[in-house]
């Protein structure tokens, strides 16, 4: 390290003794040098100090320094400075500037001046002036508002004008500003601010600024609203005129805008609408009300005529008749009447209209307007009430009862007026017969009453009298106001006999038997019933109803029962019906009849099918599945009861007849007894003819045939391998020629399989294989016949037998073992083979179900003597496995009772819970320790059953129950009940009672003995009642009903009491438990919810759909499983009735059904009655109860039927020169349907030939002539087909064969068929020539054996398209003649031409379009040259996921699925940042795929290969531009603002000189902006403070000391720093370039004023890198931290760092911020010892010495002149020159003594030499 030296610096001096000559010599050279002095001119300083860059606000106020002059004199004498012209002055001796006189930028916008600085003569030399011309700018201060010229605008505008328009102001609007930039750009608006401003006009018009010159403007108007000028005609808008400085001065005006009127309004009614209330009948011309009206432009209005409208009484009018404007409305000539039918339909308003009609000229109506007019007719008292009829007529019967009212009489009054108007009284006068017999229902009336007159006294109403006049009555009605009688009606009444008996049948039932083929009108039986009464009343009918009672009749005069239709044992065997005698009074009585068919063998038995077929294998010797032939038969059991023998008739077998098969006669098998062969068949067939016989008498029979095909040979069948043999052993009955009690059969194999029940869906079982001896096995299909029950399924290529989804496996549910029957089936030809196997499937047992008790609860009574090990009682369990192991055990909880009732504790001393114990094994219960009825007369266990084989859910498979144990005392001396049941042991006494016992009725009497006595006990006493019905007598021990027992009310069928019987001395006492069981009767029948069901069902409801429900109830009660099993309250539902075989009904739910196999048919019956019974006891018996109700079903219609025809084939002949509309023929067809359904419309199904020849009518169906035809005559018919279709759409056809008569040579025009008219051909446009497009066909009507019936063809050379094509004269056929490209010419028009040989020749044309098929011959390709440029695309950064990019396609010349693209990327996107999609049309859509970051990647370039949809494109590596199908994408992501700018550094230090001169740029901060279309940075300084070492003098806000350039960053000082010394200025800088002010960056900057001579200087050897001086500052500040004292490096970033001998530093204490002193400084260095001098020597520092600048030492130049001036004393001129030398560098060195003086007098020694110089700011940077 290098030591640091401090020294003094001495002042040189010369000593010398005294000299005259020398003396002298020096005052020649002083006094020549003095008259050789030179004064040197002074300058301005630069910038700072000569107006250069100077300029000044126009606001300024006169008298305010504006600026200091600053020069240098370069002899340091005193200057004087001056400006010139009137707005300034100048101090002379400090040059301060001050503003003399205001300005004004807007008068004079720059300043021109004259500076002079002077300086002081030098030894009487003159002084210097320099001066310099300055120009001063003005700046602008918004001082200046604008300005409206061309006042006052006024507008007139017509309301007519449309919005969008501009309003046209004449002198323009013109407004001006005087400043200038933003202060002079103005912005007009309409505003609201100001006092009587609009806000509406705001609204309706809109103000646009239009700029003329930058500081003049024109105002434009427009209109943004419609305007109307009746709702307003005037506007004043408020124009407001704002520059746009800061603080915007302000101007307003207004604009007044007119609005003129124009003929748009109708007229309008004053005080509309109108009212008035009016009496009716009001005499003419009486004034209701004036009625006033104007047109609604009221600016120019016109006359408005008024008339009336809607006046259909014409009850009013206006006076006078032509009114305009105003007129009075008054009544007419006609009075108004309230009863009117217009006025009561509006309630008594009366409502018509007044029209107001602009008149144009005063004759043209125009507009107009229409106003309601309300008249309220109130009314008067003009009518009388008025009964509907004078006299009324009626007959009553005499059994009326009383306070009825008597039928079939209709009467009311009416009276026509209102309210208290319209009010009247009844009563009844009497006329004849009539007083106190009747009444009448109301009293008082108003308006329309409806009166009825009701029986008061039925009693004096009889019939049986023998005066006939007394059968009649007679009274009147009258209407009346007070006593006064308005009006009256007659009531004569007759009195009719009534039908007091019903018919009887001598029996309430009847049965009969009848044969099933008894012939139509067989008498069964004799019914007749009897009837009392005479004359009308006593002649029965009889009517027979029931099911099946359309097979029956009955006489309906004479009854009795007979056959209607044939019987059939078969379809029903027998049949309840119901016969009703019915009087003719209405009443009638019914009796049941049963009739029961007789079976007779009328049925042949039925084969299952009409015949039967069955291909073999040639020589086989079974049928493989098994051949079997069933018949049925259908008669009973009297008639074979349907079994059948089967026998073989005969067969087709030529060597070996009958010998070849034969069947089984039971079962119907057929086996082959001899192997069958081909050659033994006439055609390789088997035909067998199989006889099947009844058992009936006589026996029937019935025959079918069976074809046996016998294969060819080679197509062996299939044969499974197997693992199982199924044996089977068939019983034999013992003949004369076998000895064999059985036979054996060995099937073949088959397969064995077990799987357990909780197997899963899919779950294999086995897998069955097969061999084909002949063929491929894995071309084998395997099938499951039959036996799976949907539990399995088999894969019909593997053969896997699989557990199915919908598989239930469960045991206890579902069998436990399964026979499927699987078939395997070969591909051989000509016919498949089969066989078959049988697959045993075991289902095992899984343990998962938990065990159950038999029983809910249990009780047992057992005598306290018991012995230990005897049984006391059973419990059972059962479960449902199959290897369950049940174990039993006692569990807690264990209770026991005193026979106090007393619950004994666990530690009671009586060990209760070990006295029984369990067998785990049995479940018995047994004694397991002493009894004692004392200590425990109740004990109830807990029994637990578990299953110890349990495989799932084991921890659940268990089972609990409680059982009661009574221990009954041994007392042989306590009373017995001699009750049958009870016992000490067993105290039980049960008895049964039924239902509905009366009150009072003694149940059950007990009885008692004493044992030692043999008394009766007389002692009895309920001590426990679970039932308040029943009550024991406490003497005879009665038990007696005390309410009535009814069954239904009770909750359990069991009454329970327990009974005590004490002996009579009250010593001993045993107890009974009396259970009375009471039995259920069947006493409530069915009852239906309805008496009667309708309901409509339409014709075509085909099974099963419900057609209604019937629901009955029964009110009997279930509360026993006993009474589930009689079933009392379990209903059945059956029909009956005629109409029943018709529909089905559910006998549970009573839905009714349409039957199987049956339609209803609307035609042949409409209304449908069903009788259902409710029949409850579904097990039949005496106690079985039924009712019934009825079902009416109306049946609607349907359009089921077609239009038929009457005939299949019409014929009819027609002329060929017929007129045309001349009538042919008349064809009809019939529809029994109504309605639409009925209504027939004809037309022609099909023309053939005679297309277009004729019409016809489409209601009559009458065909007529509709063109001309001649030419059409041939010997052949015309086919036509007719349809008739009715409105439901069913159709119906016939065929028409119409022939022409043909009366000319050639007549015939041909006529195309192929092509139809319209008909496009189309034709591939790969078709070589020659290709076929097509066959014409044509036809002639005339003779095709004559020359004008034969056709050739041509095509017509009339266009270009006919030279692509050919067609062949004769066949028609059109084929290529040149090759076709779809895309060159994409359809073709060709004129086929077709002409007959006939003289003169007949032809047709017809015009085709060809059209080319596409083929795919393109490939997809971009449209793009080969030098073109990548597609470029734009997306900005940062956008969503999926955001779509661009859109682009490529080119496919083919269409449909031929010309589908897609893409893909095959270069480029490697980062993923894009995805492709392809569209449905065939479209690329570029999307985002990743986050894109502007920053991070700024462009993408792709490479997209475009290629046929749905095939696999080759992909190249790098794009080919010789390839079309590639094309290049670039992709340039936009640059959104999402960086903030970031200055270089985080913070930053800054120390300045104390005389640093003012305008001096100290630092620059910078930042940088990430965004590359970043906006330009904009700085500014947020806040900045001063802090001093003296605290009072630190200060905030501080804005004049220290600038900055908003744009370039620049700091400046722009006041001197002598007052702020040794203090700090902390701002902050902020950087914002986005329009949103909360995107910026702060800088903190601190600036430190030092002094030079509190510094210190590091001196590097050999100079350095500013590097290296960084990382020297780091290590220092590292050592020093240790001291708690921190670093700051003073260097200038300006100036070359070579030229400068090191970097100044100075320290601070790192808390307080406190600087040290040199001395201090140097001390803390020498405080850190070795450490931080190895650190400055690893620098290369040589030493530390002070920062300020060194005094300058004499030049060798000084050294020598003085010398010089030493030895040449002598020569005069020498030492003359001497002297002036001598007297140069005396002035040189009091200069520099001068610069010494004001410089520290401490330096450092140092052999560099550094010269004096300026110091620029700043000092030094950190």
């Amino acid at each position: 390290m290098a030591e640091i030296i401090f020294q003094r610096r001495k002042v040189a001096t010369v000593v010398n003794e005294p000299n005259p000559l020398i003396i002298l010599l020096i005052i020649c050279i002083v006094q020549l040098c003095t008259s050789q002095v030179i004064n040197r001119a002074p300058h301005f300083v630069p910038q700072t100090g000569d107006m250069s860059v100077f300029s000044l606000s126009e606001d300024t106020p006169a008298g305010t320094p504006v600026y200091q002059l600053k020069g240098i004199d370069p002899e340091n004498g005193q200057l004087r400075y001056s400006i010139s012209g009137q707005y300034f002055s100048v101090n002379p001796q400090s040059g301060v500037v001050t503003l003399a006189k205001t300005l004004d930028r807007e008068e004079q916008d720059a300043l021109e001046v004259i500076i002079s600085i002077t300086d002081e003569g030098i030894a009487g030399t003159e002084p210097n002036t320099v001066s310099l011309r300055r120009v001063i700018p003005v700046k602008d201060v918004n001082d200046n508002p604008p300005v409206f010229h061309n006042r006052p605008y006024i507008v007139n505008i017509s309301e007519a004008t449309t919005a969008g328009t501009e309003i046209e102001v004449t002198p323009n609007i013109i407004v001006t500003d005087r400043d200038e930039n933003e202060n002079s750009e103005i912005r007009v608006r309409c505003t609201t601010k100001e006092k009587g401003s609009d806000a509406e006009a705001c609204k309706t018009f809109a103000i646009v600024t239009d700029m003329i010159t930058p500081n003049q403007y024109q105002v434009r108007i427009f209109l943004n609203n419609l305007l109307d000028f009746e709702s307003r005609s005037a506007y004043v808008i408020s124009l407001e005129a704002s520059d746009s400085s800061n603080k915007p001065l302000r101007a307003t005006a207004s604009v007044s805008v007119a609005v003129s009127d124009v003929q748009d309004q109708p007229p309008s009614f004053i005080n509309a609408p109108y009212s008035a209330t009016v009496l009716e009948n009001t005499p003419p011309n009486t004034s209701i009300m004036e009625i006033v009206a104007k047109d609604g432009d009221t600016a120019n209005p016109r006359p408005v005529l008024l008339t009336l409208e809607g006046d259909t009484e014409k009850y009013f009018k206006l006076l006078p008749e032509r009114s305009i404007g105003r007129s009075v409305l008054v009544t007419s000539d006609i009075p108004i009447d309230r009863e009117s039918d217009v006025v009561i339909q509006n309630g008594g308003v009366y409502n018509f209209f007044v029209k107001a009609t602009e008149l144009i000229n005063n004759e043209v109506p125009s507009d107009y307007t229409v106003t309601p007019v309300t008249i309220i007719v109130t009314d008067v008292d003009d009518h009388v009430p008025k009964f509907n009829k004078e006299v009324f007529d009626i007959s009553i019967p005499e059994n009326i009862e009383n306070g009825s009212p008597i039928p079939g009489l209709s009467i009311y009054v009416e009276d026509n007026d209102i309210g208290q108007n319209s009010r009247y009284d009844l009563k009844l006068r009497d006329v004849f017969n009539s007083e106190g017999i009747f009444t009448i229902s109301t009293e008082h009336g108003e308006g329309r009453t409806p009166i009825s007159i009701k029986v008061k006294d039925s009693t004096k109403l009889d019939y049986d009298v023998d005066n006939e006049e007394q059968r009649l009555y007679s009274f009147d009605i009258v209407s009346s106001v007070g006593n006064l009688d308005l009006s009256s009606a007659r009531v004569n009444i007759k009195l009719l006999d009534m039908n007091d008996n019903a018919p009887l049948f001598e029996e309430p039932s009847y049965k009969f038997n009848v044969l099933e083929n008894a012939t139509i009108g067989t008498k069964i039986g004799d019914v007749q019933a009897t009837d009392k009464d005479y004359g009308i009343f006593g002649e029965i009918d009889y009517i027979l109803t029931g099911f099946g009672s359309n097979l029956f009749k009955t006489d309906s005069n004479k009854g009795g029962i007979y056959v209607a239709q044939l019987l059939d044992y078969e379809k029903q065997k027998s049949y309840s019906l119901t016969l009703l005698a019915k009087d003719g009074g209405g009443k009638g009585t019914t009796t049941s009849i049963y009739v029961d068919v007789l079976d007779v063998n009328d049925n042949v038995p039925m084969f299952e099918s009409v015949d039967y077929s069955r291909t073999i294998r040639d020589g086989a010797t079974s049928f493989e599945p098994q051949l079997i032939i069933r018949a049925t038969d259908a008669d009973g059991p009297t008639q074979g009861d349907g079994q059948i023998r089967y026998t073989l008739e005969s067969d087709n077998s030529i060597t070996n007849k009958g010998n070849v098969f034969t069947v089984n006669e039971e079962t119907g098998e057929i086996t082959i007894v001899d192997k069958v062969e081909t050659m033994d068949t006439p055609r390789g067939q088997y035909e067998l003819v199989i006889r099947a016989t009844d058992y009936g008498t006589p026996p029937l029979y019935n025959e079918t045939k069976v074809y046996i095909r016998v294969g060819v040979p080679g197509n062996q069948r299939p044969t499974f391998k197997g693992n199982y043999h199924h044996y089977k052993y068939t019983l034999t009955q013992r003949n004369p020629e076998s000895n064999e009690d059985y036979t054996f059969d060995l099937n073949p194999m088959n397969y064995k399989a077990s799987i357990r029940e909780d197997a899963k869906p899919g779950e294999n079982v086995t897998t069955v294989i097969a061999n084909d001896p002949d063929g491929l096995d894995n071309l084998l299909t395997y099938h499951i016949v039959s036996g799976s029950k949907d539990n399995f399924v088999i894969n019909e290529k593997t053969g896997l037998i699989t557990v199915s989804n919908d598989a239930n496996l469960d045991r206890d549910v579902n069998a436990d073992k399964y026979e499927i029957l699987v078939s395997a089936v070969d591909s051989g030809m000509p016919v498949p083979e089969t066989a078959t196997t049988t697959v045993f499937i075991t289902i095992q047992d899984v343990n998962d179900k938990a065990p159950k008790f038999n029983m809910t609860d249990s009780t047992t009574y057992i005598s306290e003597k018991t012995k230990i090990g005897d049984i006391v009682t059973k419990i059972s369990a059962y479960d449902t496995d199959v290897n369950a192991q049940l174990k039993y055990s006692l569990i807690e909880p264990i209770k026991a009772f005193s026979k106090a009732g007393v619950q004994l504790k666990a530690n009671a001393p009586y060990d209760y819970k070990n006295i029984f114990r369990i067998n785990e094994d049995t479940g018995e219960i047994l004694v397991n320790g002493a009894l004692d009825y004392s200590q425990a007369s109740i004990v109830i266990l807990t029994v637990k059953v578990i299953d110890t084989n349990a495989e799932l859910n084991k921890d659940k498979q268990f089972a609990h129950i409680e059982h009661t144990i009574y221990i009954q005392p041994y007392a042989d001396k306590n009373p017995q009940f001699t009750n049958a049941g009870w016992s000490s042991s067993s105290s039980i006494i049960y008895h049964r009672i039924k239902e509905e016992q009366p009150i009072g009725s003694t149940v059950l009497v007990l009885t008692a003995e004493d044992p030692v006595s043999g008394h009766v006990i007389t002692n009895f006493k309920v001590i426990n009642s679970e039932t308040g019905l029943l009550q024991v007598d406490p003497l005879s021990g009665q038990v007696v009903l005390t309410k009535h027992l009814d069954y239904e009310e009770l909750s359990t069928s069991n009454l329970t009491l327990t009974v005590k019987a004490t002996s009579n001395d009250g010593s001993k006492h045993s107890i009974g438990k009396i259970i009375i069981e009471v039995m259920n009767l069947n006493d409530n029948a069915p009852l239906f919810e309805k008496e009667l069901y309708k309901v409509s069902v339409l014709e075509s409801v085909k099974h099963p759909e419900q057609v209604v429900t019937v629901k009955a109830t029964d009110a009997d009660a279930v509360l026993t499983e006993n009474d589930k099993h009689k079933g009392y309250a379990d209903i059945r539902y059956t029909l009956k009735g005629e109409n029943s075989d018709l529909f089905s009904i559910d006998n549970v739910t009573g839905v009714i059904k349409i039957a199987p196999n049956k339609t209803l048919d609307r035609e042949r019956q409409s209304v449908l009655r069903l009788i259902v019974e409710a029949a409850d006891t579904p097990n039949g018996g005496a106690d079985r109860l039924k009712s019934e109700t009825t079902v009416l079903i109306d049946v609607l219609d349907v359009d089921d039927n077609a239009p038929a025809f009457e005939k299949n084939v019409y014929t009819a002949v027609v002329p060929e020169n017929v007129a045309v509309g001349k009538s042919v023929i008349n064809i009809t067809a019939t529809d029994p349907d109504e309605g639409l359904g009925g209504e027939i419309k004809y037309d022609f199904l099909d023309e053939g030939e005679a297309n277009g020849l004729f019409t016809i009518d489409p209601k009559t169906g009458e065909i007529r002539t509709r063109w001309d035809l001649t030419g059409r005559g041939r010997t052949d018919p015309y086919r036509l087909l007719v349809g008739a279709t009715d409105g439901g759409g069913h159709t119906g056809d016939t065929s028409l064969s119409l022939y022409i008569g043909d009366v000319s040579a050639n007549d015939g025009v041909p006529r195309f068929i192929r092509p139809a008219a319209g008909e496009v051909l189309t034709v591939s446009e790969n078709a070589t020539i020659g290709s076929t497009v097509f066959q014409v066909v044509a036809s002639d009507p005339d003779d095709p054996n004559q020359p004008s019936g034969q056709l050739y063809y041509s095509i017509q050379q009339s266009n270009a398209d006919a030279k692509s094509f050919a067609i062949d004269p004769q066949s028609g056929i059109i084929t290529t003649r040149q090759s076709l490209d779809r895309e060159r010419k994409a359809s073709y028009t060709l004129v086929l031409l077709v002409s007959d040989r006939g003289q003169p020749p007949q032809q047709s044309t017809r015009i085709v379009t060809v059209t080319v098929a596409d083929v795919d011959d393109h490939k997809p390709h971009f449209a793009r040259n080969l030098d073109d440029p990548p597609l470029l695309m734009t997306i900005k950064e940062e956008v969503p996921i999926g955001t779509v990019i661009g859109t682009f396609e490529a080119i496919d010349e083919d269409i449909g699925d031929n010309a589908a693209i897609d893409y893909t990327i095959t270069d480029g996107n490697k980062l993923g940042l894009l995805t492709l999609e392809r569209t449905n049309n065939s479209k690329a859509v570029i999307r985002v795929a990743a986050r894109l970051d502007r920053e991070a990647i700024s462009k993408e370039l792709i490479t997209v290969k475009c290629f046929k949809y749905n095939t696999k494109p080759k992909l190249n590596i790098a794009y080919n531009r010789l390839d079309p199908s590639e094309i290049q994408i670039l992709i340039k992501v936009l640059d959104i603002d999402d960086h903030l700018p970031q200055f270089e550094s985080a913070n930053l230090t800054i120390g300045v000189r104390l005389n640093v001169p003012v305008d001096t740029n100290v630092a620059t901060v910078r930042a940088a902006d990430e965004d590359p279309d970043a906006l330009p940075i904009h700085y500014k300084v947020v806040n900045m403070s001063f802090e001093s070492p003296i605290k009072t003098k630190s200060v905030n806000n501080i804005t004049n000391v220290i600038v900055l350039n908003n744009v370039t960053g620049e700091l400046k000082i722009m006041k001197n720093l002598i007052h702020y010394a040794d203090g700090i200025f902390r701002l902050v800088v902020r950087a914002n370039n986005s329009e949103d002010p909360e995107r910026f960056s702060d800088i903190l900057i601190e600036i430190v004023v030092v002094r030079e001579r509190d510094l210190l200087r590091l001196v590097l050897g050999g100079g350095g890198t500013r590097a290296r001086v960084v990382e020297l500052r780091d290590r220092m500040s590292a050592a020093l931290a240790t001291k708690g004292l921190r670093m700051q490096l003073h260097d200038a970033a300006h100036t070359a760092f070579y030229a400068n001998p090191g970097p100044c530093f100075q320290l601070r204490k790192t808390e307080s911020g406190e600087a040290l002193t040199p001395k201090a400084m140097k001390a803390a260095i020498r405080s850190l010892g070795t450490e931080f001098q190895e650190i400055l020597e690893s620098f290369n520092v040589h030493n530390i010495t002070n920062c300020g600048v060194s005094r300058t030492k004499h030049s060798p130049a000084q050294h020598a002149l003085l010398v010089l001036a030493g030895i040449l004393p002598v020569a005069a001129f020498i030492a003359a020159i001497v002297l002036c030398c001598m007297h140069s560098n005396a002035k040189h060195r009091a200069r520099s003594a001068l610069l010494l003086a004001r410089e520290p007098t401490l330096a450092a020694p140092s052999n560099i030499s550094v010269p004096t110089r300026l110091y620029s700011e700043p000092l030094y940077t950190t």
